[in-house]
């Protein structure tokens, strides 16, 4: 006996059916120039009558035996060694032409997936023997379809005889109907086409049994998405198939094969409704928060009056780091608000006369008493270009000014000269004095310059290199430092540091990391 999916069949019932098949006298005999093919895909019927209902689609390009023409059709056989005593059915003349001689065969067998347990029989009829059972999910393959009985064939063989099939069991049962189905299934190997054209290029392609999400049916044709996809209204369309060519999926697998992607849809969905709720939340709070802050600034400001005890600083916020909004001297009075930590908030009329805050001063310099300030005597203004002012001179291809930073950098082919001191370099930095308050006294407002790049220093004779020079103006003294070098005529000085009192006229070396190392000419008459 042969057991098949867990059931007993029963050997000389097969045998019987081999024999028959073998032996009839109604048998036909075929040569190769009966095998034909179809151009396009064709419907096999059951009779040569446009009206009969179809039994078979034929693929085009797929090999397959004709008998006798009967009118305008051939009836159809598998192009097989043994060979049916019927004819699979009948296509149309039309859409036949001769086969090549190494053309594939038709596999007369289409995937099915079964939806729920069913019994097949020996014969096309329920009072014939039972064959076996066919199990709720078990991937099988039916064919020649005759009398509302399919012919049953193992999943994964190639179908080229009805001799071969296990047994036969009723269409009703495995032919589902479910034109609302989600999930749908190649039930023979198909191309997925870029658009619903029959001519659109192939983008993929669907092997028997192989599952995808389907959209709506249009012109005979489906929308499919791959099974793992998470299908929203946007989501890109995959391709295109035939539907005849694609089956439903049984209702109870397609629930389990939905249910996780269905779960995480869900899940979306709730992450979707909790970052709105959130977002909504948070902006009634933030309205909330607004609606607060009106209040408290449209509420009279409760003030008192201090006094600077130093020259304070007015800044935007209540930090050391914001922008400096005004100034206080020593002595001035003010009026505060409330006090928010170390900081007093300073409130000034307005042009309605209202008080408006402008800033913050910090809290440890102010007083409630008015501080005894001592008059002084008013200092000489300094007048840019006077006799007791040097001038600086300072060229290069590119200058920025950082006002708030109160410094002019000088890039590119930099020159500065001053008197008889001419200094070079790449870029070069000039800070300058706070007081003024325009560019019109630059030259006059520089308290130092600091070198990079390349730097060089001329100084009457004396010449001099190093990685970094500081020249402190209102000492005048220049700091050369890293791999400093200094040259007076044929005497020669090195160190990490060099110190020139210009004043004075005389250098101070410091070693650094390295030795000092200094070289003194003499004449050659002159004993040590």
């Amino acid at each position: 006996m042969i057991n098949i999916f867990g059931n007993k069949v029963y050997t000389f019932c097969a045998l019987f059916l081999l024999t028959f098949f073998l032996v009839s006298p109604a048998a036909h005999a075929y040569d190769k120039s009966e095998l034909k093919i179809t151009r396009t895909i064709a419907n096999v019927r059951a009779k040569p009558d446009l009206k009969a209902p179809v039994v078979w689609i034929i693929s085009p390009a797929k090999s397959f035996l004709v008998g006798k023409v009967q009118g305008n059709w051939f009836p159809v056989y598998p192009a097989s060694d043994e060979k049916d005593v019927k004819p699979v059915g009948y296509v149309s003349r039309k859409v036949v032409v001769p086969a090549p001689a190494d053309g594939p065969l038709v596999d007369w067998g289409d995937v099915r997936y079964v939806g729920k347990d069913v019994k097949f029989h020996l014969e096309r009829t329920v009072k014939s023997s039972t064959g076996g059972m066919l199990k709720s999910g078990d991937k099988i393959k039916v064919g020649f379809l005759r009398d509302g009985w399919y012919a049953v064939f193992k999943g994964d063989a190639k179908v080229v005889s009805e001799a071969d099939a296990m047994g036969f069991v009723e269409q009703s049962k495995i032919d589902i109907v479910n034109d609302a189905a989600r999930i749908r299934y190649a039930v023979r190997r198909i191309n997925v086409i870029e658009k619903p054209v029959a001519t659109s290029k192939a983008v993929g392609v669907l092997s028997p049994g192989h599952r995808a999400q389907v959209g709506k049916e249009k012109g005979g044709m489906y929308a499919l998405y791959r099974i793992d996809a998470m299908v929203k209204k946007d989501t890109p369309v995959w391709g295109y198939a035939w539907g005849p060519f694609l089956a439903p999926y049984p209702k109870n697998l397609e629930k389990a094969q939905m249910a996780g992607i269905d779960a995480r849809k869900a899940e979306i969905k709730a992450e979707k409704t909790r970052k709105e709720q959130q977002e909504l939340k948070r902006g009634n709070e933030l309205a909330a928060m607004e609606e607060a802050m009106d209040e408290m600034l449209l509420a009279p400001v409760k003030t008192k009056t201090l006094y600077a005890t130093a020259v304070l600083n007015v800044r935007s916020e209540p930090n050391a780091k914001s922008l400096i909004v005004d100034k206080l001297e020593k002595g001035e009075a003010v009026k505060v608000g409330q006090e928010e930590g170390k900081w007093f908030p300073v409130f000034k009329p307005g042009k309605d006369k209202e008080l408006k805050r402008v800033g913050y001063v910090f809290g440890t310099y102010l007083k409630a008493e008015a501080p005894v300030v001592k008059k002084e005597k008013p200092k000489k203004k300094r007048v840019p270009g006077g006799p007791d002012e040097v001038p600086i001179k300072i060229t290069s291809t590119k200058m920025t000014f950082s006002e708030n930073r109160n410094r002019i950098t000088f890039s590119g082919n930099v020159k500065v000269v001053r008197l008889d001191v001419t200094l070079t370099s790449d870029i070069l930095t000039a800070h300058l004095r706070p007081d003024g308050d325009s560019l019109s006294d630059t030259q006059d407002k520089i308290k130092k310059i600091v070198a990079g790049g390349n730097v060089k220093v001329v100084m009457k004779k004396r010449k001099g290199h190093c990685d970094k020079l500081t020249y402190v103006v209102g000492d005048s003294i220049i700091y050369m430092k890293g791999n400093a070098e200094l040259q007076d005529g044929p005497n020669n000085i090195q160190g990490d540091e060099i110190k020139f009192y210009l004043k004075d006229n005389r250098a101070e070396v410091v070693g650094g990391n390295k030795p000092i190392e200094a070289i003194f000419y003499t004449p050659k008459n002159v004993s040590p």
